[in-house]
């Protein structure tokens, strides 16, 4: 019995391995973050009246511009790569702190997380897409191409 249970262990511990690993080129998955109370989410529906409501708000997206020409994009959006890292951080610096913003990605987790670094950087309005730019697709929304 010891004797199959020692290649059992080691063909279940190579499995697990093999199955843990991400393939090679996809993208890293954003940390879990914690949102501060200051950052509400904001449904695809409610964005136009946002908008109406507060015509400066800026639309914030943090996806690739690989993901914005295949999947389309906001109209007007701009566009701040989650992946750049600092450097986005650097350009996001440079925007209007007082602005409401809404920020997006595909379905929320790299919005979180660039929520959070700009409620850091001193932005006082966050909003997040609820559900992201595939909720904005899913609900009908207008997307340019």
């Amino acid at each position: 019995m010891n004797s199959l249970l020692m290649p059992a262990l080691l063909i279940f511990g190579l499995c697990t391995a093999a199955f843990a690993t991400e393939p090679p080129g996809s993208p890293s998955l954003p940390p879990a973050v914690v949102v501060p109370p200051e950052v509400h989410e904001i449904a695809p529906e409610q964005v136009m009246r946002q908008l109406v409501d507060h015509p400066d708000t800026l639309i914030i997206d943090v996806r690739t511009e690989d993901e914005r020409h295949t999947r389309g994009y906001i109209l007007n959006s701009l566009n701040f790569d989650y992946f750049h890292g600092q450097k986005m951080l650097d350009a996001l610096e440079k925007l209007d702190k007082t602005k409401p913003c809404i920020v997006h990605c595909a379905i929320g987790g790299r919005a979180q997380f660039i929520a959070v670094q700009m409620h850091q950087l001193g932005f006082k309005d966050i909003l997040l897409l609820k559900g992201g730019f595939n909720a904005w697709a899913a609900s009908g929304q207008a997307i340019a191409k």
